[in-house]
């Protein structure tokens, strides 16, 4: 009877252990903000954050309202030259820059008229994903910019417009107008539903730098953003392959090991390696364009369609892949990529730093973390 106890008991342990550990605790948190603050002089600091829209919440201490503080107590721990913010409301974003140092600075939102839009629910769904880039004007002069929209409606169930918010600047450090170190800053938050739409958005971003590119051969590229999709998925592979860009989280000298920069209000518990388990999982079956529900449904017949479209891609999915996937602790939607000077014997970037940050298990400032890179800028001539 005992032996059948214990037998029993197996499976519960090892539940309970792989939703229990890894850990990461402030220590964690604190230690990664020592190396930083270490070695950041001189160098330049990125950071891409989705702030989680302004609205209502299961949870009124996830509102925006109490919500607020922790962001902008974040961004003053971190001090970002750039930051990429992704989903605030314009009023959201004015009342968040009113609280920040006062030399930060946002482009990004150049309202529309209502006139302009074919109707006021355009308007809003328009400014409901909005992305804005703050920069640190002690740092930067911002000498151009644009914004563009993505989305296509013949691009499968895509949820919402979608942009690219553009920005090029001048590092402050150099006053001779032709020799300068010039920035193209591209921000994005890519279509939560569909994957077509995610993968054709990225196709437009890829053209897009690339002109800005061939425009401006010598400045430097950072693309940020909340891509809703993991890395070595199709959407990540149109925007990294044939090294168009790299990414910072596999060539940065210091880095972290926390698995997923979208927690949903779950906090670091979504480090585990069972949360890691289900969501891979999970990202695996929408990289293979599974029509998932947005919300959790028992419906019978929504259930029968899922199962009916994994067994009709399932020699589509790969044991190994996934294995290595979940054993490479990289779970991340959250990206920071990025580009030399396409010119010979000018500049290039060489990433020192990056770590998902403000990991907590509760007070959050948003249902994502953040991500911190700091890098160094050099001079190949």
């Amino acid at each position: 009877m005992l032996f059948i106890l214990f037998l029993a008991l197996i499976p519960l342990l090892l539940i309970s252990y792989l939703f229990t550990y890894p850990r990461y605790t402030e220590e964690d948190e604190l230690v990664m903000l020592k190396k930083y603050e270490s070695i950041r002089k001189d160098l330049l600091s990125v950071m891409t954050f989705n702030i989680r829209f302004d609205g209502l919440e299961q949870d009124s201490n996830n509102h925006f309202n109490k919500r607020m503080f922790r962001l902008t107590e974040t961004i003053e721990k971190w001090q970002p030259n750039i930051l990429c913010l992704q989903e605030p409301f314009t009023d959201q974003l004015q009342r968040l820059h009113s609280h920040l140092p006062k030399y930060y600075q946002y482009i990004g939102y150049n309202q529309p008229v209502v006139d302009t839009v074919q109707n006021r629910d355009e308007f809003l769904s328009r400014m409901d994903f909005e992305v804005a880039i703050l920069y640190d004007t002690q740092i930067l002069t911002l000498l151009e910019q644009d914004y563009i929209w993505l989305s296509n409606k013949d691009w499968g169930k895509s949820h919402r417009p979608r942009a690219l918010n553009i920005g090029r600047f001048k590092l402050n450090n150099n006053n001779n107008t032709e020799n300068s170190t010039n920035i193209l800053v591209f921000n994005t938050h890519l279509d939560v539903r569909s994957e077509r739409a995610r993968q054709e958005e990225a196709k437009v971003i890829r053209s897009t730098i690339k002109q800005w590119q061939d425009k401006y051969p010598q400045d430097l590229v950072f693309l940020c953003g909340d891509f809703n999709t993991i890395p070595q998925q199709t959407t990540y592979n149109i925007l990294t392959s044939r090294q168009f860009l790299y990414d910072t989280w596999t060539s940065a000298d210091i880095s972290n090991s926390f698995a997923s920069t979208f927690h949903g209000w779950w906090g670091s518990i979504v480090n585990t390696y069972g949360f890691q388990l289900v969501q891979m999982i999970l990202f695996t079956f929408r990289g293979l364009s599974i029509d998932l529900t947005y919300e959790i449904s028992i419906r019978i017949p929504v259930i029968i369609n899922i199962i009916k479209q994994i067994w009709n891609i399932r020699r589509m999915i790969s044991l190994s892949e996934l294995i290595s996937l979940w054993t490479s602790h990289r779970i991340h939607v959250d990206w920071i990529l990025y580009q030399h000077s396409m010119n010979e014997g000018s500049y290039r970037l060489q990433p020192r730093f990056i770590s998902i940050v403000d990991i907590r298990s509760t007070n959050y400032s948003s249902d994502h973390f953040p991500v911190v890179a700091l890098f160094e800028i050099k001079n190949d001539s």
